[in-house]
């Protein structure tokens, strides 16, 4: 495979250290409701950069964004935006570095997750998580609405965590 067959990222995209290829990973249709899903084919330890990311900065939430900064997003619907949930995730993300790292083995086949809550205030499409996690927190809204549920407070237009839909 060439270099530009090697990558999830068009050609307007500068090639960039820890990219993310097709020799390490393969973008996959996981199932109703889920979507895709991003399975690892290659070996990681705990520490170890998984990849590093690119995309576009945005003013709103898409599905495929991730938050930088609050009001500003980095639109990634080429890789990073396919990253799964998960309440006990195998990948950490740093938004300053566009990194993520490994926070415990990865093996072939497994699929790459990260906690949406890790860096999103409000979650594009709040949803049921069913990640089978000990620690699962069940409604994934974004930690700012977490917190304000946490300390009896509500955000509206956003769902509460106990399922009663808030609205202005």
């Amino acid at each position: 495979m060439s270099d530009q067959t090697l990558r999830f990222y068009p050609d307007c995209f500068p090639i960039f250290d820890y990219e993310p290829t097709r020799d390490r990973f393969d973008i996959r249709r996981i199932g109703d409701g889920v979507g895709e899903g991003i399975v690892c084919l290659t070996h990681f330890e705990p520490g170890q950069i998984a990849f590093r990311f690119a995309g576009v900065l945005l003013n709103d939430i898409t599905l495929f964004t991730l938050q930088y900064a609050p009001g500003l997003h980095l639109h990634d619907p080429f890789f990073m935006g396919k990253l799964l949930h998960s309440c006990d995730p195998n990948l950490s993300c740093d938004m300053e570095k566009r990194e993520f790292t490994v926070l415990r083995p990865i093996m072939p086949g497994d699929l790459l997750t990260m906690d949406y809550e890790q860096t999103e205030d409000v979650l594009y499409r709040p949803f049921t998580c069913e990640c089978g996690a000990a620690n699962c927190k069940g409604l994934i809204t974004g930690r700012a609405v977490r917190a304000a549920a946490e300390a009896g407070f509500a955000v509206m237009g956003a769902p509460s965590l106990n399922g009663t839909a808030l609205h202005a």
